[in-house]
């Protein structure tokens, strides 16, 4: 391979199309002829019976076609699980499948689907369903679910415990019994959810006679035709899943039961299904986990950390879903990036009446980073440590391991992971040069008032790097038009996966990015991936392609022995171009040849060396993340400014530099999001804030006058050119960064996110909520 030194001169391969509006979502794919609208109905309450479903007010409006519910399954089996976790529960019960029978466990529980000649019947049918119900106790929060005696919401269950998980290594008790200085800490994490550009899900599902067709605007592929199976008993190979552009994920496109509701609808009706989803259904299909993270820090006095013990709160819903994953990533990232000899953290997951929770950008690992970060800072208060110099004394060192035995679940065996392949200080270094701090916090800033005051904090963050995903596969070919095609199936939810699987192709054939095409996924080419997610897709399928692009230079240097001779290890495949000896010619000259009966193809693959590791299975580097912020704090009002930030990630190589500079620059707004304004509020009828207006997220002018994004290239990892996965690397430490800040300008904190202008004034014993502050406004 060669790297091409303009590469940061390139544009996203996808970018014209969409800034000028010619790309295809879900929703701009036109109506195929005889085309349905599918509507949810869902179930008002938080926990109800269904005693009763009445659909003659929905068969009395025109343009009504087909219902799916429990009375009307048209073959469908609606006791299947659906997700993307299958496997992962425990249990057998709990799961949620295609649709709620007996109960709704959740504001909005989908009891079945109206297919209409038109959106608008579709809707009306919904609405006029007549659902007859029985209200039952309501599980609002862990602690509730938890309690003795607290009302079962899946009644097959002893209690509402999901799941749990635990993970140690040392001696606990030794480590507290040396330090002398121990901090306890309470933190929490608020439901959010994902907000993408779109909605949480689409759907339009066509079956033919013979196969299944469905485009949707999944991140997973191949996970949507088993359960299509188990659901309809149509054979996996007879269910085809397309996917168009896609806009934004964040981990809210899962497999869900609505996309497969499309699919029984349009196998009952022989005519296309188009899923139709307003904003309010989007916050009813997936939500983050809310956890608390119970802390207790022993240290020495001179800051050197001597044990850490964890309990986390996790609250996954009313339904599994990603409870495991989620819990399980929560206790192998709540130690955060430190050198701890002694460590425990043990898990427990509830069920509550909440929507169902499952993956969120850097899954599991902004609560627990919160955490952690949180109580470094109240430890450094504690010491009366600089919090920067605490934290460079304990990270973990380039070439450290966390432990050298885990213990989980109750069985020990030698850690199977990497060293530590970063250097933190070295970033923190960079962070604090990037916003020209000298000294320490807290110091008066010209302009600065004894009501808007200022602070300075940071959040360090720990991902494992391209963990899990099976082995990924690419193919590509070489047309008689001199274009490369890469057949994959790694959807672009907006991340700039296209440009980088263009750009991993066209340097390793020597070939102008131009004359690369990048498909969209498509599983009937049979080019399996585990999606994209985890921020797996620039090292898997990246190495994938590099992989196919070689197979396609042996391909090509045979078709050229056979029409000039020669062996085909006498040819080389060099710069685009085909020689041996005075022979040279390119690829399409040897195409030619064949007089287009020809096309060249080969497949690529790569997986992470097999692996035991409960803990770490597969992992094969670590992705950190380092943020530093400054923000102006109003005692008059509560409110908080981000003035200043800095975030940085250690790539290893960034690929297409611009995309890898707006994945960290993302992770920062989103952050800012997060620990200022995001949060799914559940009243007693149902969500609170289910739309634009109600759920608050950044602005454009919540985003910080001055931001850095600084990537750090070792060229050490173990994608192409020694890439790294790095997409969730900055988002995580940004709410811990701010939290630090304000206690750097108050004197104290909130423990929870969002940290709202109540939180603040609660901190300050006032009572002004309400007002703005005019000097915080762009």
């Amino acid at each position: 391979m060669r790297e091409s030194p303009e590469w940061d001169e390139v544009s996203r391969v996808d970018g014209i199309e969409k800034v000028s509006g010619k790309a295809a979502y879900i929703d701009d794919l036109p109506d195929p002829p005889h085309c349905l609208y599918a509507v949810p109905i869902r179930v008002p309450g938080h926990h109800v019976r269904i005693d009763e479903i009445d659909l003659s007010g929905a068969w009395a409006i025109h343009g009504v076609v087909e219902i799916l519910c429990r009375d009307r399954l048209h073959g469908a089996d609606p006791t299947v699980p659906i997700g993307e976790y299958l496997g992962s529960n425990p249990s057998e019960y709990g799961d949620q499948t295609l649709l709620a029978l007996d109960r709704g466990r959740f504001d909005g529980d989908v009891v079945g689907l109206v297919a209409a000649e038109t959106p608008r019947a579709a809707k009306a049918a919904a609405r006029a369903v007549a659902l007859k119900t029985t209200p039952l106790p309501v599980i609002r929060d862990f602690d509730h679910a938890a309690a003795s005696g607290a009302p079962r919401i899946h009644e097959e269950l002893k209690t509402n415990l999901a799941c749990t998980d635990r993970f140690e290594w040392g001696d606990i008790d030794s480590g507290f019994n040396r330090a002398e200085v121990v901090v306890t800490g309470s933190y929490y994490g608020s439901n959010a959810y994902h907000r993408p550009l779109e909605a949480s899900t689409g759907a339009l599902a066509h079956w033919t006679g013979e196969e299944m067709v469905i485009w949707t605007s999944g991140h997973k592929p191949f996970l949507l035709a088993p359960q299509v199976e188990a659901v309809l008993g149509i054979p996996r190979d007879r269910v085809r899943c397309r996917i168009p552009y896609v806009g934004g994920g964040f981990g809210s496109k899962q497999v869900h039961p609505l996309v497969v509701g499309s699919a029984v609808l349009a196998k009952a009706t022989g005519r296309p299904v188009r899923l139709t989803l307003t904003d309010q259904d989007s916050f009813r299909s997936t939500s983050r986990h809310a956890i608390r993270y119970i802390g207790k820090i022993g240290a020495k006095r001179d800051g050197t950390i001597t044990a850490l013990d964890v309990a986390l709160q996790v609250d996954t819903g009313a339904y599994f879903t990603g409870a495991a994953l989620v819990t399980h990533n929560a206790c192998i990232s709540a130690w955060g990036c430190y050198r701890i000899p002694n460590f425990r953290v043990t898990a427990e997951a509830m069920f509550t009446n909440k929507v169902p929770s499952a993956s969120f950008r850097a899954t599991g690992k902004n609560q627990t980073t919160f955490g952690v970060e949180m109580l470094i800072d109240d430890l450094a208060r504690e010491l009366g440590l600089d919090p920067i110099g605490l934290r460079k004394r304990n990270v973990l060192r380039r070439g450290e391991f966390p432990a050298e035995e885990w213990v989980v679940r109750g069985t020990e065996y030698v850690a199977d992971v990497p060293p530590m392949d970063t250097d933190y200080r070295a970033m923190l270094d960079l962070a604090t040069e990037a916003l020209r701090w000298t000294g320490p916090g807290g110091v008066r800033k010209p302009g600065e008032t004894e009501e808007l005051v200022t602070g300075r904090g940071v959040g360090l963050s720990l991902r494992h790097g391209a963990q899990s995903g099976g082995r990924a596969y690419a193919m590509v070919e070489f047309g008689k038009d001199g274009k490369l095609k890469i057949h994959h199936n790694a959807p672009d939810l907006g991340t700039g996966v296209y440009t980088v699987l263009a750009l991993s192709a066209c340097s390793t054939m020597g070939m102008p990015v131009e004359d690369v095409v990048v498909g969209h996924p498509d599983t009937s080419n049979n080019v399996t991936f585990g999606g994209t997610s985890a921020q797996r897709t620039t090292v898997q399928m990246g190495n994938a392609v590099v992989d196919a692009c070689k197979g396609l230079k042996a391909e090509l240097c045979k078709a050229a022995s056979q029409v000039v001779g020669g062996d085909p290890l006498d040819w080389l495949y060099e710069d685009g171009h085909l020689r041996r000896g005075e022979d040279r010619l390119t690829p399409v000259d040897v195409l030619q040849r064949f007089q287009g009966n020809v096309v060249p193809k080969a497949i690529g693959s790569y997986s992470y060396a097999p692996s035991e590791d409960e803990a770490f299975g597969g992992l094969d580097h670590w992705a950190p993340g380092v943020v530093a912020v400054e923000i102006e704090v109003s005692k008059l009002t509560g409110e908080i400014r981000v003035t200043r930030c800095a975030g940085l990630a250690d790539v290893g190589k960034a690929i297409h530099k611009t995309s890898a500079e707006r994945q960290v620059e993302g992770g920062l707004i989103q952050g800012i999001s997060l620990a200022l304004y995001e949060d799914v509020v559940y009243g007693d009828e149902g969500i609170a804030n289910d739309n634009g207006w109600g759920y608050r997220i950044a602005k454009m002018t919540d985003t910080p006058p001055e931001m850095h994004t600084i990537l750090v290239e070792h060229g050490d990892g173990p994608g192409p050119y020694g890439a790294k996965g790095m997409s969730q690397t900055s988002l995580p430490c940004v709410a811990p960064a701010i939290g630090a800040a304000i206690r750097d300008a108050l004197g104290a904190a909130p423990s929870a996110t969002p940290f709202t202008p109540g939180k603040i004034l609660g901190l300050l014993g006032s009572d002004r909520l309400g007002r703005r502050d005019p000097r915080l406004q762009r």
